[in-house]
Formats: structure tokens, sequence, C-alpha cells
């Protein structure tokens, strides 16, 4: 009888939303848990909100709507047990396919954290060390020597962290129909016209700057096939992820026919689909990974146990392990997560960012000095296949922390101030790390605007100082002035300041 009514309960929260015009499939649900479902699907909200109103609160279909989201993919954890798995919207907008949890999206940098782990199972096996020079680990292509590494050596710490002051901070990979499909030497090299992106080198001191790097994490791919000496992807896909019980998951580019009719299209800022569906990543260990939001549920439980030393995580010893969860200043990643704490709670997670696809995987577990209290063992995956993705996957974020009273991501308030200079003068153009695309900030009918290169949607910039801006969604930006001459700093939601470079 128990069953029959939980089946039941299932159906209605399937028709409650049959008017959206959005198909969704709830595989999976704790029937403890269907209130909470619904109340996390319609409290999306922002980061901050203004002095004197609400936080603004939509719906899971809005947001799709609004952004021209075609399909979102979700699973969450609570108290160390996956509570539901759903999926929304299509797979493909064209086809008008049904995305199920099945599905395929590229999870982009969330490959990075299992590299990591790849590279840790190294160490523990003695084959590597995390302070080495990695250039003693490397065959076929070695870290360029130039003046910045003769203060100190590239290692594998450094590279996990994003601290070894490696260029190039991401891919766009390559279209399919590519004849060649470079190997990670041809990455390391800026390998033309297959590989867009530039040669890798060290533009700044290893160990001094905070800097993302998807290059240094293909360096990290290139030690690992040395290593081994066997391809980075095979040998992932059997010594990390079926290990970890992600057994639908591959790091294997171009994606195996066998397993091509489960992968989703990707989708731009229109929500059209990709020239060949989506584009490929000889990046594998930045970039690769294929899966879905079960898979990493399933692998997170292995992290959040981990965490509290509750299990042997795949064999490597407790003492390794704990340095995924260690802040590795000035970053502000661990090894390969990034971090994020109060005195009461810590997260640990990635976001990944592919073309037409965007994601996050956020994890909640006490903080260090809170280990042995009521274990918080609580986690969300949001994995989309848009480029708007990012819009959706912070306001998911923030509204999973507030049905689930988390307190690490609360919504903040803005009091707004007035400026030291007409707001016409703050329009300016920019760019980020060493890429090309241009951001802007624009004036229009009293207001300014954030523009970021190609996005859809420009955001409000609300004044927080006199030359101080803030975004409703955390994109803060600082004005410095210079006989009139503006410079400026561009600062994320967690107070990490990004590089930057004003554009004449």
């Amino acid at each position: 009888m128990k069953i029959n009514i939980f089946l039941l309960l299932l159906l209605l929260v399937e028709s409650a939303f049959s008017s959206e015009k959005i198909p969704t499939h709830l595989s999976y649900i704790d029937e403890h848990e269907i209130n909470n479902l619904t109340r996390v699907e319609n409290s999306l909200r922002d980061q901050y909100f203004l002095e004197g109103k609400k936080p603004i609160k939509t719906s899971i279909f809005n947001a799709m709507k609004m952004y021209n989201i075609p399909g979102v993919s979700l699973a969450a954890i609570h108290n160390g047990k996956i509570v539901w798995i759903k999926t929304y919207g299509f797979k493909d907008a064209e086809t008008k396919e049904k995305l199920l949890p099945e599905h395929l999206l590229q999870a982009a940098s969330i490959s990075k954290p299992f590299t990591v782990l790849g590279v840790l199972s190294l160490v523990n096996e003695n084959k590597l060390e995390l302070d080495k020079n990695i250039n003693d680990y490397l065959k076929g292509w070695s870290v360029p020597l130039n003046n910045f590494t003769k203060e100190k050596p590239v290692t594998a710490r450094y590279l996990m962290a994003h601290t070894a002051g490696v260029n190039v901070g991401g891919f766009p990979g390559i279209d399919r129909s590519t004849k060649y499909f470079p190997n990670i030497i041809d990455v390391l090299n800026g390998k033309k016209p297959e590989i867009v992106t530039n040669a890798i080198e060290i533009i700044n001191t290893p160990g001094t700057k905070y800097s993302y790097s998807g290059g240094g994490t293909s360096i990290l791919q290139l030690a690992i096939e040395s290593i081994v000496e066997k391809d980075f992807s095979s040998w992932m896909d059997t010594n990390i992820l079926k290990k970890l019980g992600m057994l639908n998951s591959t790091f294997v580019q171009p994606l195996p026919e066998k397993i091509l009719s489960l992968a989703s299209s990707a989708h731009d800022v229109e929500g059209k689909v990709y020239q060949g569906k989506f584009h490929d990543y000889p990046e594998q260990a930045a970039a690769g990974l294929w899966t879905n939001p079960t898979d990493l549920a399933t692998a997170t439980l292995r992290f959040l146990n981990a965490y509290y030393n509750e299990t042997n995580f795949l064999n490597i010893k407790q003492e390794i392990t704990n340095q995924i969860f260690i802040q590795q200043l000035p970053s502000k990643f661990g090894l390969g997560f990034e971090i994020a704490k109060n005195k009461n709670v810590l997260s640990f997670g990635h976001g990944g960012s592919n073309e037409g696809f965007k994601s996050i995987m956020t994890a909640y577990v006490n903080s260090h000095k809170n280990r042995d209290k009521i274990k918080l063992k609580d986690a969300l995956i949001v994995m989309t296949n848009s480029d708007n993705g990012d819009y959706l996957n912070d306001m998911l974020v923030a509204s999973f922390n507030d049905v689930y009273k988390l307190g690490l991501n609360d919504a903040k308030k803005i009091r707004q101030v007035k400026t030291s200079k007409n707001l016409k003068d703050y329009a300016l153009n920019f760019t980020l790390y060493d890429e090309d695309e241009i951001n802007n900030v624009f004036y229009k009918n009293g207001s300014l605007y954030l523009k970021l290169s190609d996005d859809k949607f420009p955001e409000k910039l609300y004044a927080i100082d006199k030359n101080d801006f803030i975004t409703l969604k955390g994109f803060k930006i600082k004005y410095f002035w210079n006989n009139d001459k503006a410079k400026i700093k561009i600062i994320l939601n967690d107070n990490v300041e990004l590089d930057s470079r004003i554009i004449e």
C-alpha cells in the first residue's frame, strides 16, 4: 500500500506542472522530499536584492523560458542520501526529444576535480610528488622555462590549485567535422589550425597568484599519460570513474558511436542547436567529461563521506584526501575543488562552462571546526544544455540553500549610493583573462548595464560606493581614476579578483 501511495504522490508532482509546456521527468524522489523539491523549483533568486525590497523569486520553468534554456538535469543530496533526480525540457530543441536523467551532457570544467583524483591516486602510489617539478614527469613536452620559473618550478599542487601561473583560462573545443583530432601535446603547443588557444606558457611566478587555468589542467593530463603510459581517457574511465560508481560517464573524446544517441545537443544563447550538435574537446582533463547528474551525485556521496573520514576513498591515504578540502592560498581552490566557507559551513564544488553546456556541482559539509557535530551532507548538481545555463544554475543553488537552510548562500542586501561621476563616464569595454572577447559597461535610460561578450541578457549595475558597482548576481566592478582615465577591478561574488584589461 505504501508503494501505491508513493507512486500517486509522484504523479501529483508531475501533473502540477503540466500546464507549463516544459516536459519533466522525475525518475526518483524520496517521499519525504516532495514538498522541498516543489519549493526549490519555485524559489529561484539572485544573490543580491535591493534594500527596501524582497528578493525576487521565480520558478525553474519561468527561468528556462526567460533565458532560452532547452534542457535542465538535476540531482540533489540531503543528509547523505540522493533525494531526487529530475529533468526538465528537451535534449534537442529542434527534434523536441525529451531530456531524460540517463542522457549525457558535457560536464566541462567539472572534469577537473576528477582529473585531480587521478593525479592523487598516482601520488598515493608514490609515482608522483605534489611539490616536485612537474617537468620531471612529462614526456614529449615540457613546461617552457622563463624568468618566472627561475624563482619556483611548476608543481602538481600549483596546477591543481590554479596557482601555477599558467595562461589559457578555457577552451572552445573543436568542430566535429575537423578531420584531424588533436592530441594533448597539440593542445599544449597551441597547434594551428585545429587548436585556436595559445601555446601554454608561464605568465606569473608559480605559487604566488591565483589565476584559473584550463591550460594548467592540460599539463596534468600529459603527466597522467606520461606516468601510466596509457591513453588518459581510457585510464581515467577504468581507474577513477568506474570505481566512483560513475558507470555511464566517460572522458573519451570524440564520443564513441555506441553512446552517441545518449548525448544532449548543445544550444547557443538564442536556444539554437550548435552546428554538428556539440563540440569535441581534446582537452579531456580540463573539459572532456560526458556525464549526468545521477553519476555526479553518486560520486559526490563518496566525496562527502571522504570529508568526514568515513570511507577509504579509492584507496587513497586520508592525509592525501584531506588536502582536497583545504584551501591552497592564495587560491580559492583546494586540490581540485573550489572552497567557500563560514564559521559553520564549508562548501566544495566546481562549475562547468563548455560551448553550449553550463553546469554546477556544489556540496555542503560542516566547517573543519564543526566536523564532530551532526554531519551536514547536502549537495546539488545542475547540468544544462545551454550557453545561458549559468543564469539558472546560480539561482537554483540559492534556492537549494534557502529551502534546506544551509546558511552559506543567503541573499545579501544592496544599499545604493550616489556616484562620484556622471554614470555615462563609467561606460567602457574590457576583456577578462587573456581572452579576446570584449565585455561592455554601457549607459542606457539613466542606468548602467553590464554585458559580458556575446551575452544576450545585460545586467543592471547598482552603485554601492562612489566608484563601485554590483549586479544582482554578484558581479562587482571597482573603478579607479587617473587623470579622468578609468582603471577597473573585476570581482566575483566570492571576492575573487579576475584579471582584466580595458579596451580603449
